[in-house]
């Protein structure tokens, strides 16, 4: 599913507009008449107290007021009212022609002043039409007031037009405050900012429909500023074994994760890689942990790395990245997982640039070694390339110097600053990951839920990535694949229980690879019908 901009939607559309000769009038017309359309397919059973249209002074109030004229149209007996924000002598053109229209029909008009917003009575359907995607400043003054007066109606539905009040469309930023609307249902094409946090959770169900301009024929106009990950896009990727495939052309990972303190991360990772389909998972570990991980996993195959000086607690020293990065030549290893539970001393750090540094193949960086990155960040810049990074947003802030707030505030924006920073693959985790290459392909992941905020759930999307990229994917295709079976893995354990073990998503691929190869996923919030 392609996504646009709001900026380039609004230059699509009007250069369209031109090409087509098609009168705007016509297209305000199409958007509420069809959205009236999408309404008449959500719960409308129950009796509402009210229908409110809150409609702005925009042409997303004129959507709205178009929208109040069709709701009448279909249903009759509904108690509608217009709430209009703003002064209807500045309205202009076809806001101002569709204003005159409900006027003349007799539809009740409500004018909203600074300081007497609405309070709309408990169970009323409200319809958001103050804003659309042009919003460039933060909500405040009688704006705010309305949108706070309609977050706060209790057992509403919130049905948003375009987009949900106070949502920056193109990088989901909230503007101050924004509606928490049910449904949105978005015009022409999908907005980028729409599915990725803070954003999509303000927007509930989010349904396309059309507006009379043929998008579909100008695809050669239409930038490519992001896609959402769908199941037909990464179905040619999953792994798939053949009948003259063996251990080593199914894939090797080396996998250079654990300590003591955090034997369980490497588990996870090794777990993770195998059940994603690699042939072998190498593990390199220390003397003591080897007999545990056979214990855990008899499959992964232990690179034991030499013993310290006698009397002395075993550590990662520079001599172990040389034994790694020739065990990787000697094992034909295609990838490599390098990060999870390492620890942060500073000669653990030093390991780590040293394997990142001579590895003979790349593969993914998590965790710790994303810190020891972060602390010598001048040194890495433009030297990861074909590298994948998977930072949540703390490490993001560490890697780009930055406080985690702005990271947050702005998860596209930093993605794509962190790939161009590094050269890299940037997988940003969290509600809505976010996979940036250096070119600026943006790919935006539907799968997953809040159980994946748990202990062990990023060395498990580690080993996945490096799974596939050994596999042969290339480091933009292996990090779209691995966070949309990651996240589906989640979605598919949450019909059988809430309480999700890391050990649990890593166990549940297989079942995430087979129901996306049988065609029995579809993404759940998403109506492009």
């Amino acid at each position: 599913m392609n996504l646009i901009t709001s900026e380039s939607m609004q230059k699509l559309e009007k250069k369209l507009v031109e090409s087509y000769r098609i009168p705007t009038q016509l297209l305000m017309e199409n958007a509420g008449r069809n959205i009236v359309e999408k309404i008449s397919h959500i719960e409308l059973e129950k009796p509402w107290n009210q229908v409110a249209v809150v409609c702005g002074p925009g042409n997303n109030g004129g959507d709205g007021l178009v929208i109040a004229r069709h709701l009448n149209l279909r249903f009759p007996s509904f108690p509608i009212t217009i709430f209009l924000v703003g002064n209807p002598e500045r309205l202009k053109d076809d806001t101002a022609l569709n204003y005159e229209i409900c006027q003349r029909i007799g539809l009740p008009i409500q004018r909203v002043f600074p300081g007497n917003s609405p309070r709309f009575p408990q169970n009323t359907l409200i319809i958001d039409a103050l804003f659309g995607t042009g919003l460039s400043k933060n909500v405040e003054g009688v704006f705010q007031e309305v949108i706070n007066a309609i977050n706060d109606t209790k057992e509403s539905l919130v049905i948003a037009v375009d987009v949900p009040s106070g949502i920056d469309a193109t990088w989901g930023k909230v503007m101050g405050t924004a509606v928490k609307a049910h449904h949105t249902i978005t015009l022409g094409m999908l907005k980028r900012g729409l599915f990725v946090a803070p954003a999509r959770e303000y927007c509930g169900r989010i349904h396309l429909t059309d507006i009379g301009i043929p998008f579909n024929r100008e695809n050669r106009d239409i930038p490519q500023e992001g896609f959402l990950i769908t199941p037909d896009f990464i179905r040619p990727f999953l792994p798939d074994k053949t009948f003259l495939s063996n251990k080593i052309s199914s894939g090797v990972v080396m996998v250079v994760a654990g300590s003591p303190a955090m034997t369980g991360a490497g588990l996870l990772t090794c777990q993770a890689a195998y059940r994603s389909g690699a042939g072998m998972v190498i593990w390199a570990t220390n003397p003591s942990l080897a007999p545990l991980v056979k214990t855990f996993i008899p499959e992964v195959v232990s690179f034991i790395l030499s013993s310290n000086q006698k009397n002395t607690q075993w550590k990662y020293l520079p001599h172990h990245a040389d034994e790694i990065c020739e065990a990787i030549s000697q094992r034909k290893c295609r990838s490599i997982a390098i990060g999870p539970g390492l620890g942060s001393s500073s000669a653990t750090k030093y390991f780590i640039e040293k394997v990142i540094e001579k590895s003979p193949v790349k593969g993914v960086i998590d965790a710790d070694a994303l810190n020891a990155i972060a602390t010598n960040r001048e040194f890495w810049k433009n030297r990861l390339t074909g590298w994948i990074l998977t930072p949540h947003e703390g490490e993001m802030g560490r890697l780009l110097n930055r406080e985690t707030s702005s990271i947050a505030e702005n998860r596209i924006a930093a993605s794509c600053a962190l790939s161009q920073y590094f050269g890299c693959i940037t997988v940003l985790k969290g509600p809505g990951t976010i996979v940036v290459s250096p070119e600026g392909e943006i790919a935006i992941n539907p799968t997953g839920n809040p159980n994946l905020a748990t202990a062990g759930s990023g060395d498990v999307l580690t080993g996945i990535i490096a799974s596939l990229l050994a596999q042969g994917k290339s480091p933009f295709i292996s990090a779209v694949t691995g966070v949309f079976l990651h996240g589906l893995s989640a979605d598919l354990y949450q019909k059988q229980s809430y309480q999700l073990l890391a050990s649990d998503l890593a166990a549940y691929l297989p079942y995430a690879i087979k129901v996306v190869k049988n065609c029995e996923y579809r993404i759940p919030f998403v109506d492009g019908d």
